[in-house]
């Protein structure tokens, strides 16, 4: 057994029934670590370590299948009851899953009940989470809006005359409100853009290459709408940018958590996560708990609250995480007055604001011709509510003062809920209401 881990690359991913998750990866406890480890090496698994100190966890890279079939060859009963536990859960269970539960029951038979902290590396995907919603547009995609262009005080004007003949020219972004507020978001990496200049702290890494030079997907809009949205909010505040998620807007938990953390030492007032995950017995994945528990109480967290309200035979929500956390707000999408169908009614759903056919800043195009587009999903509700949150931050405010000062000022749905307006911008195209079904 190794001390330094291979990373959380990962091999294949199994599609699991409530969300994707590595097939050669657990997550651990960091004090049990190494006596998870030790078991694990003991039925043949080879596993390797890796450790992060602000989680309090240790991922735990390792052959699944070699772990089975040693269990297989030597304690088949194991196997078994482990095999009618996940069945009567009601779904296949892989080699990790096998693994996972054989390790419970050995050490709670050993340790008289006791059971360390441990749990799969799940995936992060935006086929489940709260990343993309059709809003009317066919296909979920962003719908970008032709003829809007920045006045960028003559920097990066890609064309004579100024501006394009039958375009609409833009203002550059205000300092205020918002003016001393820090906003972390982890996301998809984001384009540089004109109307955000000035608004974000990001590493290299983190910004889209020019357009035209690699061909991206169409997800990889996703921060850069976000990032427009909460300066939309609070234009003078300041968007410390973690790039946790691929540009098709998918990750592990592992990876994503470690990007979370990285703020903790930042001293953002607010964090936002437009993303989710759900999972097969409705409890919050490991990392996650501990990724925002790392984040201290001085920081506040708003999340998207997922785009899976269109349940089958009126079945309830499935929580979406860390959207649903006791100490996170989660955030739904309105559809104009109403929430929108793609929404969860759930009571684990803190506050309502815009999101449907919202407008805001997308990857500029080489002519200058689109800057701007319309998009819809919780994901931009929850943006909404990180920039209304932190334009009511100043000194002495912190940011859960002025989530207590915000949600005062609110109105409020029929279950209690704020519902957090989305302030408009001269010369911007108006936020649409059209209808369309979830992707």
């Amino acid at each position: 057994m190794t001390g330094a881990g291979t990373g959380s690359t990962g091999g294949a991913v199994i599609a699991g029934r409530g969300q994707p998750y590595r097939d050669d990866q657990l997550v651990v406890g960091r004090p049990y670590a190494r006596l998870v480890g030790a078991q694990l090496e003991a039925w043949g698994a080879r596993p390797e370590l890796e450790e992060d100190p602000r989680l309090n966890l240790a991922l735990v890279n390792l052959d699944a299948r070699a772990a089975r079939s040693w269990l297989q060859d030597r304690d088949p009963e194991l196997v078994a009851a482990a095999r009618a536990a996940a069945d009567e859960a009601g779904y296949e269970p892989s080699d990790v899953d096998v693994t996972l539960r054989c390790l419970r029951r050995v050490l709670a038979d050993r340790y008289a009940g006791w059971v360390p902290t441990m749990g799969k590396n799940r995936v992060m995907s935006r086929l489940t989470g709260s990343y993309v919603i059709d809003g009317g547009g066919g296909d979920g995609r962003p719908q970008p809006l032709q003829s809007y262009v920045i006045d960028g005080g003559g920097v990066g004007r890609p064309s004579r005359p100024w501006p394009p003949e039958g375009s609409t020219l833009l203002g550059l972004r205000a300092d205020a409100p918002g003016r001393g507020a820090r906003v972390g978001l982890v996301d998809t990496r984001m384009a540089t853009h004109p109307w955000l200049a000035g608004g974000y702290i990001a590493a290299a890494t983190a910004l889209l290459p020019p357009r035209g030079r690699v061909r991206l997907p169409w997800m990889a809009d996703h921060a850069t709408f976000v990032a427009g949205l909460v300066l939309r909010q609070a234009p003078g505040a300041v968007i410390e940018l973690r790039s946790g998620l691929d540009d098709d807007g998918s990750q592990d938990s592992w990876t994503l958590a470690q990007a979370v953390a990285d703020l903790a030492d930042s001293s953002t007032d607010v964090v936002n996560l437009s993303l989710g995950c759900r999972t097969e017995d409705g409890q919050p994945p490991l990392v996650l708990s501990a990724a925002i528990a790392a984040l201290g109480r001085r920081t506040l967290v708003v999340a998207a609250a997922g785009n899976h309200g269109g349940t089958e035979g009126g079945t309830a929500p499935a929580p979406s995480w860390p959207a649903a956390l006791d100490d996170v707000i989660a955030v739904g999408a309105l559809d104009g007055a109403e929430r929108a169908a793609f929404s969860p009614d759930a009571p684990w759903v803190d506050a309502m604001a815009p999101g449907v056919d919202v407008v805001s800043t997308c990857e500029p195009q080489d002519t200058g011709g689109t800057v701007l587009a319309r998009w819809s999903g919780t994901s931009f509700a929850a943006a909404a509510v990180s920039g209304a949150i932190a334009a009511q931050v100043h000194q002495g405010r912190t940011a859960r003062e002025a989530w207590a000062n915000l949600t005062k000022a609110s109105r409020h749905d029929e279950d209690g809920r704020p519902q957090v307006a989305l302030g408009r911008l001269a010369g911007w195209p108006a936020d649409g209401r059209r209808y369309g079904s979830p992707r």
